[in-house]
């Protein structure tokens, strides 16, 4: 192993880092996600270091070789290409915000698709409301107006499909009234950083994600702010 390889692993987690993430994962899961049946990983698995690597940094994408690395630190002869996305297989709430990483978009939560497989007859019924509501936008993006089953331009080619965002992710995704249709690329791109009002219209910020990808003048814009009312 060279230099720029030990240092690269250097700058992992520790194994005492991650064993923290994964007793809180444990202590999440028990509290609120047990009850959706969400499968918990053997903690002698490669899936508990995919887990606690993510929850570890849950508040940015984590690159595949980042996760590859951490496994092969524990386990040396494990592969390379570490098959992160089976974990939403099991309900947990992952996503791949960019291309070979992924994020644990919310720790409390199932995901979507997850739990309305898990409860047929709820999903039914909020497809039906569902489709209730895309009737009341006009069968359009709540965001950004994108009309469902046809591409859209700024898009490209590909045919928008109204999928169920989320007013605030901060309260229960399954509450009909915390719904709005998103196109899949809003949803994508608005992921669960941002808080709408049942228009579809920004009102605030729920996570520090937006803060953080921002400029170093909004930065300090916001440092100012929080400062001068009084959160600092």
């Amino acid at each position: 192993m060279d230099e720029s390889e030990q240092s690269h692993k250097d700058m992992l987690p520790s194994i005492e880092e991650l064993d923290a993430a994964w007793v809180d994962i444990e202590r999440i899961h028990d509290e609120y996600l047990v009850q959706h049946e969400v499968k918990l990983p053997s903690p002698t698995t490669y899936k508990r270091i995919w887990l606690s690597m993510l929850h570890h940094y849950c508040h940015r994408p984590v690159h595949k070789d980042e996760i590859s690395e951490a496994v092969q630190r524990e386990y040396p002869d494990a592969g390379g290409d570490q098959q992160v996305r089976h974990l939403k297989r099991d309900g947990w709430n992952i996503t791949s915000p960019k291309r070979g990483c992924h994020q644990l978009k919310d720790p409390y939560r199932p995901s979507q698709e997850f739990y309305n497989e898990q409860n047929p007859r709820r999903g039914r019924s909020a497809f039906k409301d569902f489709s209730e509501l895309k009737k009341r936008f006009g069968n359009r993006c709540a965001n950004c107006g994108a009309s469902e089953g046809e591409p859209d331009q700024r898009y490209g080619s590909d045919k928008v499909v109204l999928e169920q965002g989320h007013q605030d992710p901060d309260k229960p995704s399954e509450d009909p009234k915390n719904i709005i249709p998103q196109c899949q690329f809003c949803n994508r791109a608005y992921s669960s950083n941002f808080v709408f009002n049942n228009k579809g219209q920004l009102r605030a910020i729920a996570s520090v994600s937006p803060i953080e990808r921002a400029s170093e003048k909004v930065k300090k814009q916001v440092a100012e702010y929080l400062r001068s009312s009084g959160y600092l």
